[in-house]
């Protein structure tokens, strides 16, 4: 039998995915499964890596069911970032995934500071300095927990743990999850190691950097028991989720962006070098393949602050299809006849990396209704969004294409709003749900031949929706734009006066 296909398996943040795709991007077949996340204490994000693996384990075999393990050409790996699984000299994992929301780590930014300023960081790493990502957390284990620092043999995230499960070969990882460590030379493309080493840090503990078509490991014999892949399958190393969702997205040129509207949302750009900015408003990391990059600009909340709004604010006693809401929303005109509404509900990243601010519902009477927020709540998402790719056209980089992906895609304003906010052709994606698969399936089927570059992986992608910028929706979202972006500045004093002050407590 031919093997023309290619198993991905996705670890997110709420459970796993394992998919086959056709040499077309086409996803065949799925299966899912669940898995918690465990907050221990305030502000503390852990996952159990073994729990990870045995569902993944468990999708496979489900899926095997469906299609023969001989039609598999290779499997692609993808996964959440900015975790830190410590994981000993025979690949287990000593203590849970320090996942990418926790946030135990930002003490440590001091230590980072002593020896490097925060523009220097900047300048190095493509990113901010912050304490969601790894190096921060592996700085925190060697203060916290030293029998765990002092056992570790390797710093992993998940995709590259499930390679080391797949394959008996732990200490790899590929460029784009290397990237979000903060702990890489991102225009040399190496780990950072004179920083390292000021730091008191073992370079040699950070794994193998590979290219994401990497498919020099095999599916071992153990693994091939587990899964029900057959021994010697070739395994892809694979990327991160952010950057197998952006080749997903069909994002093979330079210039071209999508949109992720999920949870949280962002707005990322494939660029020749990354967008080095005053402020440090956007982030950057390498493509799987090493030599591109994605600038990045993210919101906290995306799709979570229309669910918060769906569930306290827009019920009247039964529960709304989304449709629905959608539909009330398109009753009421653009700008929602004055209600505003900041989606900043968990702080805020872009463009103010503030973890202070809080949400805000403003301009609303006694005259408007639910209709009116529910417009105001996916403008307010749309704004953020816009504000993201206004960064990017303030450094110079402006977005020229937008492709929108995630469980978003699936509304039909939200398309419609972004083309008309940042003036470009806005596509939705053909499988909103899968394009980090896609991606995934892309470095594979490059590392085994399926395709003979990352950019002919990406001309499968296809879109069921263009949505044009209206030039009359354009104008007048041209004027209600800067009031938006006004609320966060005049409205933050207040924010941090309710951050800090005793007397709400």
């Amino acid at each position: 039998m031919e093997a023309r296909y290619i198993l991905t398996c996705d670890a997110g943040t709420t459970g796993c995915k394992a998919t086959v795709i056709d040499a077309e991007g086409a996803a065949l077949a799925s299966a899912r499964s669940a898995y918690p996340t465990l907050y221990p204490q305030p502000n503390w994000s852990e996952q159990d890596m073994d729990e990870i693996w045995r569902a993944m384990a468990g999708c496979v075999r489900e899926l095997l069911e469906k299609v023969d393990a001989r039609a598999i050409a290779a499997v692609g790996l993808t996964g959440t970032m900015n975790g830190c699984i410590p994981v000993d000299e025979r690949g287990e994992a000593i203590c849970p995934n320090i996942i990418h929301s926790d946030s135990r780590a930002w003490p440590q930014l001091s230590e980072i500071e002593a020896v490097i300023s925060r523009e220097e960081f900047h300048q190095l790493s493509g990113c901010r300095l912050d304490h969601h990502y790894m190096l921060p957390k592996v700085l925190w284990l060697r203060r916290e927990r030293p029998e765990v620092y002092e056992k570790a043999r390797w710093w992993l995230n998940t995709k590259d743990f499930l390679y080391g499960r797949l394959t008996g070969v732990f200490g790899r990882t590929d460029y784009s999850d290397a990237s979000l460590t903060i702990a890489l030379d991102l225009k040399q493309g190496d780990w950072a190691r004179p920083l390292l080493r000021d730091l008191g840090l073992d370079e040699r503990r950070f794994p193998e950097i590979r290219p994401g078509h990497d498919v020099s490991g095999r599916v071992s014999a153990e693994a091939a028991r587990q899964t029900g892949l057959l021994e010697g399958t070739p395994v892809a190393i694979g990327g991160g989720d952010g950057a197998c969702a952006s080749r997903g997205a069909g994002v093979g040129r330079h210039g071209m962006a999508y949109c992720y509207i999920g949870s949280s949302a962002w707005v990322s750009q494939l660029t020749a070098a990354p967008i080095l900015n005053d402020g440090a408003r956007l982030f950057n990391y390498l493509d799987m393949n090493g030599q591109d990059y994605h600038s990045c600009g993210t919101v906290q909340c995306g799709a979570s602050a229309y669910d918060w709004a769906l569930a306290n604010l827009l019920r009247d006693g039964t529960d709304p299809a989304p449709d629905d809401v959608e539909a009330m929303a398109r009753q009421i005109a653009p700008g929602a006849e004055g209600v505003l509404f900041l989606p900043t509900l968990m702080g805020e990243r872009t463009p103010y990396w503030d973890p202070a601010t809080r949400g805000a519902l403003v301009g609303f009477s006694l005259y408007h209704d639910r209709r009116h927020i529910a417009r105001a709540v996916y403008e307010g998402v749309a704004f953020a969004l816009a504000t993201c790719a206004g960064v990017m056209e303030e450094c110079g980089r402006p977005v020229r294409s937008l492709m929108v992906s995630g469980g978003g895609a699936r509304s039909g304003l939200w398309p419609e709003l972004l083309a008309a906010l940042t003036g470009v052709p806005t596509r939705v994606h053909r499988n909103p749900g899968e394009a980090t698969a896609i991606g995934a399936a892309i470095a594979a089927g490059v590392g085994v031949g399926l395709f003979h570059s990352y950019e002919e992986g990406t001309e499968k992608v296809r879109a069921r929706r263009v949505c044009e910028p209206d030039p009359v929706l354009r104008e007048r979202y041209g004027r209600i734009l800067p009031v938006y972006q006004a609320m966060y500045e005049r409205l933050k004093p207040l924010f941090d006066e309710i951050s800090t002050s005793g007397r709400f407590s």
